[in-house]
């Protein structure tokens, strides 16, 4: 029995070498191979660089009168209205000269008075005869002049209160407080700097060397962390041994909580496919027939000619376009042997 055993087992062996005989081993051990599934999506080719968010304007905010900074009406980062106030000098010259020209307003007012009521009383009695008429020209001249000197001291007070008023330092427009220069209690001079004003909507200014801005147009789309936007402004002229021009991103929408200076990443786009099939750089190979890639279709795989489109972060857009979820052999594409079957490792 036992002999009959190992003569069947014999038997199969042999059958089974016959039936291989003409496949060399080589040919049916499976080749293992890296398999990328394909993306589909939007895809964006650019060149990509950090943009910096600033206020479309801005503007420095100048004492106007010599004094001490008495209080800071608005924190770093408060936005207000135009005309709000922003930062309050004590200038007790200022105040000095309010009081001096209130004084001295008062006084001559009340000379006025006095002179223009004897002018009446001048004119009664010359109506009467009892008064020269050459008083009466005295006491007419004397109310007029103390006339002109109240106007003059009226002016000489508004002047003073218009000073007081420049004491207190307000919103130039719409827009918020990016930098205090000074600190309360530091001594000011006409001209010092107080603050940074901005207006609250930016844009992303970006700085690129002079050879890639000429690639540029207004208009050119832009895809920022922030969300889509154009460029809308591009510097007349390079600055700095770099030669660097400065080009100005507009958003399509306001940004929300992102602060005046930070930085942000901006891709302007050169081309862009809205829902492409994607594969890995290292899935598209080469040869006489073009570009090409290898589909894994169960344990075999098979050559597909494409077209490169949009290229972005390691991937390439491709067409005619992939089945979604499809894989593809990514590296050493040209060493793989299309006849021999293979095993697909995925990441």
């Amino acid at each position: 029995m036992k002999a009959n055993t190992r003569l069947s087992l014999l038997s199969l062996a042999l059958l089974l070498g016959a039936c291989q005989g003409d496949a060399p081993p080589e040919l049916s051990r499976p080749q293992a191979v890296r398999a990328v599934a394909v993306r589909v999506g939007p895809i964006v080719e650019g060149r990509t660089s950090l943009g910096e968010l600033l206020p479309t304007r801005t503007v420095r905010v100048l004492a106007q009168v010599p004094g001490t900074v008495a209080g800071l009406e608005r924190e770093e980062g408060q936005a207000d209205v135009q005309g709000a106030p922003l930062v309050r000098i004590a200038a007790p010259d200022v105040s000095a000269r309010i009081t001096r020209a209130a004084a001295e307003r008062s006084r001559v007012e009340a000379e006025r008075g006095f002179a223009c009521s004897q002018r009446d009383v001048d004119r009664t009695l010359a109506a009467a005869g009892d008064l020269s008429e050459t008083r009466l020209d005295a006491s007419e001249k004397g109310c007029a002049a103390a006339e002109h000197a109240l106007q003059a001291a009226q002016a000489f007070e508004r002047e003073a209160g218009v000073a007081g008023t420049r004491a207190l330092e307000r919103a130039p427009f719409d827009g918020e407080v990016l930098d205090h220069l000074v600190d309360p209690g530091q001594a000011v001079m006409p001209g010092t700097p107080l603050l940074v004003w901005g207006s609250t909507d930016r844009r992303l200014r970006l700085r690129l060397p002079q050879a890639e801005v000429a690639q540029l147009a207004v208009g050119t789309r832009a895809a920022t962390e922030l969300g889509g936007g154009r460029v809308v402004e591009l510097g007349a002229q390079a600055t700095g041994p770099a030669r660097l021009v400065e080009v100005w991103v507009a958003l399509d929408a306001p940004p929300v909580a992102a602060p005046a200076g930070s930085t942000w990443e901006v891709t302007l786009v050169q081309q862009e496919r809205s829902d492409a099939t994607a594969v890995p750089e290292g899935a598209i190979g080469m040869d006489e027939g073009g570009a090409y890639v290898l589909l894994v279709e169960a344990d075999r795989v098979r050559r597909r000619g494409v077209e490169t489109g949009p290229r972005a972060e390691g991937w390439v857009a491709v067409e005619p376009a992939l089945p979604a979820g499809a894989l593809v052999v990514e590296g050493a594409l040209a060493a793989l042997d299309l006849d021999r079957p293979v095993l697909a490792v995925t990441p």
